[in-house]
């Protein structure tokens, strides 16, 4: 790592930890902390030796136990070992992946640390910029993105642990950059992604001036190349199990409404871009991972030593299947087979460095997803896909016929959310409110759009009859937020494709994904409560023995851990 980067990234974040948690970041008001009641005193377990944190990207709650029956690896182990929570759901609105990440290992919404999005209008450039972007850095070892946390304005739990534990080691792996980058945070020693560009595992000079030996030899072996001309068919011979746990395997509105059937090959060859990015729809990503991870904790020595480490792993193959074929298609059970048996491989080679008893295991998801929408509509359920010019026409033909004589007043559209055009609107001496509220009007008017938020109602009282406009607000940063913001209607997905599905919506069925905790200091069980990922920090950090800010919308996991429970919730 550059000298300079590594000051100026203390300097950062020494600031943001001089900070009382969610002050001065904070661009709306949200809650404040409550001082945690006294509670019995009882006795610490000592610290894991190693923190093992799994994001699987796009991940329902169910699928823990709906596949169970055919769960062999480490789904089988969390689900019989571990505390899992069902009912837990994100308590903010933007359901994305870089958003979900920021969250995991921070507990923090956007309101406190500004990852809105995966990307964002900046107002001074005037172009979209991605969660990681990093125009300070240079990739390693390109040509992909200089990715690093410099958006991130949080702090997170291997944060935490670095400041009390200097001997400590942090580490992110994943199949996304923002996966990788978010959740290891900002004083991590080092984060690995996958690079479609060029088929390998990279980083950038945030955290290192090139890449260590042993992943350039990684890279040198081509392990994506090897995969050419590789099938994916079922992991389980009978599909007569595929056919009763997600049913037929040729469903209309899955991907292109022509590959929607087993076995499926990668399109194109390596070295093309066409390969490396086809790849990430198949479980061989998540193998690719699992290697990668298992090379990283061994060069970094994690959990070989008294300071506890933290390994941030996230699998990102899940959502590309999810996007492509669909939460109730026979691909996605197949996956979920499969990363089984991929997290039995890491929870035992973790297992084997901790050693017994020094190992603590996290397991959720970014975000959940809506089912596809032709399988709602075969359920009787009002789904539909609109084309996202449906909004953006509407609105457009509007402030055109209101405004004849101002010109364009967009700044940008960030479907179905709209930037304005601040500097052009006062020059030409209208209203904020009178421009908002014609743009109100035509998302309202578009039959697929419920309710509107704009600034100034984000930064008011809640409305007695709104129960999401907390959730809007979580994810309300007022520098990098659009300026009106709408909610989209119930199984409405916005989206030029033929076929697939997404998230990114308030609704339940994007904000509902697994928390589960085993291991080190875990008391094993079943737990209906209402609850969130926000919740997953501090009850890491209590794990830990780490200093963490519990706010009013979060709280300690006491359930999961032992010997927490007869002295109340914290």
């Amino acid at each position: 790592m550059a000298p300079l980067t590594r000051r100026l990234r203390g300097a950062c974040l020494g600031a943001i930890l001089a900070l009382p948690a969610g002050a001065a970041l904070a661009q709306a008001p949200g809650p404040t902390a409550t001082p945690a009641p006294a509670a019995t005193p009882t006795p610490a377990p000592p610290r894991p030796r190693l923190l093992l944190f799994v994001s699987v990207d796009q991940m329902w709650s169910e699928w823990i136990d709906r596949f169970a029956p055919f769960y062999t690896g480490g789904l089988k182990r969390l689900r019989e070992q571990g505390a899992v929570f069902t009912n837990a759901y994100y308590r903010h609105s933007n359901s994305e992946t870089g958003p979900g990440h920021a969250v995991l290992l921070s507990g923090r919404h956007a309101r406190d640390h500004g990852i809105i999005a995966n990307d964002w209008h900046d107002r001074l450039s005037g172009a979209f910029v991605n969660v990681v972007d990093d125009p300070l850095q240079r990739p390693l070892p390109g040509p992909g993105r200089a990715g690093s946390p410099q958006s991130f304005m949080g702090v997170t739990v291997g944060d935490l642990l670095k400041r009390s534990s200097p001997a400590s080691r942090v580490v992110g792996v994943a199949g996304k950059d923002r996966s990788a980058i978010l959740m290891a945070g900002r004083t991590a020693d080092a984060a690995y992604w996958y690079d479609s560009s060029f088929g390998g595992f990279a980083s950038s000079t945030y955290y290192m001036r090139e890449l260590p030996s042993w992943l350039t030899s990684w890279n040198a072996a081509r392990h994506a190349d090897a995969l050419a001309g590789k099938t994916w068919t079922r992991l389980l011979p009978d599909e007569a199990a595929y056919l009763k746990h997600a049913g037929p395997d040729d469903v209309k509105g899955e991907w292109d409404n022509v590959d929607t059937v087993f076995p499926h090959r990668i399109r194109g060859v390596p070295p093309t871009r066409e390969f490396y990015d086809d790849l990430r729809r198949t479980p061989f990503l998540d193998d690719l991972v699992l290697d990668v991870a298992l090379r990283a904790m061994d060069a970094h020595r994690l959990g070989r030593d008294g300071a506890t480490d933290i390994l941030a792993v996230g699998f990102s193959a899940t959502d590309s299947i999810g996007h492509t074929y669909g939460a109730d298609s026979q691909e996605l059970m197949d996956q979920l087979l499969r990363l089984d048996r991929t997290l039995g491989r890491l929870f035992e080679a973790a297992e084997q460095r901790a050693g017994r008893g020094g190992l603590l295991i996290g397991l959720s998801a970014d975000h959940s997803s809506m089912p596809l929408v032709e399988v709602l509509q075969a359920k009787g359920v009002d789904a539909r896909r609109v084309s996202p010019a449906v909004i953006r026409d509407a609105v457009t033909k509007a402030l055109a016929e209101r405004f004849p004589q101002a010109g364009e007043l967009v700044r940008a559209f960030d479907l179905p959310h709209v930037y304005l055009d601040l500097e052009r609107i006062a020059a030409q001496k209208l209203h904020r409110a009178d421009v908002e509220k014609v743009v109100e009007d035509a998302l309202m008017a578009t039959g697929v759009v419920d309710r509107v938020y704009t600034s100034e109602r984000l930064l008011g009282d809640p409305p007695a009859d709104d129960p999401d406009f907390v959730l809007f607000r979580n994810s309300y940063f007022e520098p990098r937020s659009p300026h009106v913001i709408a909610r989209l209607k119930r199984y409405v997905y916005l989206d030029d494709r033929p076929g697939g599905t997404g998230h990114g919506t308030v609704q339940d069925y994007d904000r509902h994904v697994p928390v589960v905790l085993a291991g080190a200091g875990i008391a094993r069980g079943r737990y209906g409560v209402l609850c969130g990922p926000e919740d997953i920090a501090p009850t890491l950090a209590t794990l830990l023995g780490l200093p963490y800010r519990v706010e009013t919308d979060q709280r300690v996991l006491t359930e999961a851990v032992l010997g927490a429970r007869a002295g109340g919730d914290p």
